[in-house]
């Protein structure tokens, strides 16, 4: 029987193995944590924005939409109150009408453009001044990225996948058409892997990964609230702020606190293994506006800073990347901050790949090399 292994299982990883055990394939996943671990992008500040409305070309929406039906479904099956997967709650924009991002999530035919009085009666934390708009999204949403990614191995592990957790790889054998995994719980051999290791080093033999990428870290502040009910994902859906200093704003899960990404040039890290470099507490002081002038309710002091490790391409495009067919191996990286978004299309995407070296979709054909 063919055997198909997965090493990494972080959002794109999990995505590809359930994908593979979807197939009836029978597959392996590998990851040196556990899945869910706070080291990687799925530990990364909690939440990450899910967005419909946007300006890219149709088989990227088309990845979006297959995206969110798989959000959903595994909502309806995995998710506990404690731990949502993906909350439909929608998706903001909030600028100036005449800048472009606010124009292309306009124009996108999947949003609905409010004047600035009617988005402060809907939104009224929102400062929207005279000359801005608010654009809603009504597909976008909230996801818990932890709990996504452990919701898509969960699954795949329902359907039949061996899930090896704490087992990191340490080698990856071509021989014979045919692939060997070493990893702490012996030999593996396989028909074929997809290499899903976000920042990490590619075990030795696996290839030296996707060209282009640049690991950078993202730093992520949170300001308390006042009235925690204002913020909800109900009452204060994810988003992004344009014009000016800009930033992206999430509800408060906790209700206590929003988390504010500032979109400031974020530094190169030192290496694969610096997760999580320290933030200087006077960082704040540096943004060129503070949240609290255009978000009223919040408090002027941070309660709490983090940071995580994302890849980043030039065109902020994430690779999907067949290397090899004999045996195959298909490499996945440098999504810069979108990977959340697309995750479940673009592991059955990679799991196409992998198995039949073209995406059985013809949905997903324009993005084989590309998809971000």
């Amino acid at each position: 029987m063919t055997r198909y292994a997965v090493v990494g299982l972080g959002v794109l990883g999990g995505a590809t193995l359930l994908a593979l055990a979807r197939a009836g394939v029978e597959c392996i996943g590998f990851d040196a944590g556990r899945v869910g671990h706070p080291h990687g992008a799925s530990g990364g500040g909690e939440t990450r924005i899910f967005r419909t409305a946007v300006a890219d070309a149709p088989a990227y929406r088309l990845l979006l939409d297959r995206s969110r039906e798989c959000w959903t479904d595994l909502d309806g099956s995995h998710a506990t109150p404690a731990r949502p997967v993906f909350r439909p709650c929608g998706a903001l924009t909030v600028g100036p009408p005449g800048d472009p991002r606010v124009r292309a999530v306009a124009g996108s035919g999947r949003s609905a453009v409010l004047g600035p009085e009617a988005a402060g009666e809907r939104w009224p934390a929102h400062r929207v001044a005279p000359d801005e708009v608010a654009v809603l999204d009504p597909g976008g949403g909230l996801l818990h990225a932890a709990s996504a990614t452990r919701a898509l191995v969960a699954e795949a592990r329902r359907l039949g996948a061996q899930v090896r957790e704490r087992s990191p790889v340490l080698e990856v054998v071509r021989t014979g058409g045919r692939v060997i995994v070493r990893s702490g719980d012996g030999d593996d051999v396989l028909d074929g892997i997809v290499v899903a290791t976000g920042h990490y080093r590619f075990p030795p033999g696996a290839g030296p990964g996707p060209d282009g990428v640049v690991n950078r870290r993202v730093v992520l502040t949170w300001f308390p609230v006042r009235d925690p009910d204002r913020f909800s994902s109900a009452a204060f859906p994810p988003g992004v702020r344009l014009g000016g200093s800009a930033f992206t704003f999430f509800p408060a899960v906790d209700g206590r606190a929003i988390k504010i990404n500032v979109q400031v040039s974020q530094p190169r890290t030192a290496g694969p293994d610096d997760h999580h470099p320290p933030v200087r507490p006077d960082y704040p002081a540096s943004w060129p506006e503070q949240p609290a002038a255009r978000i009223d309710g919040l408090g002027a002091c941070p309660v709490r800073q983090e940071t995580y490790v994302e890849g980043y391409t030039p065109g902020g495009r994430g690779i999907v990347d067949l290397v090899g067919s004999a045996p195959p191996v298909v490499t996945l990286g440098g999504f810069s901050g979108q990977g959340f978004k697309y995750a479940p299309a673009v592991g059955e995407l990679a799991a196409d790949l992998l198995r039949t070296g073209v995406p059985a979709s013809t949905a997903f054909a324009g993005v084989a090399a590309t998809a971000g």
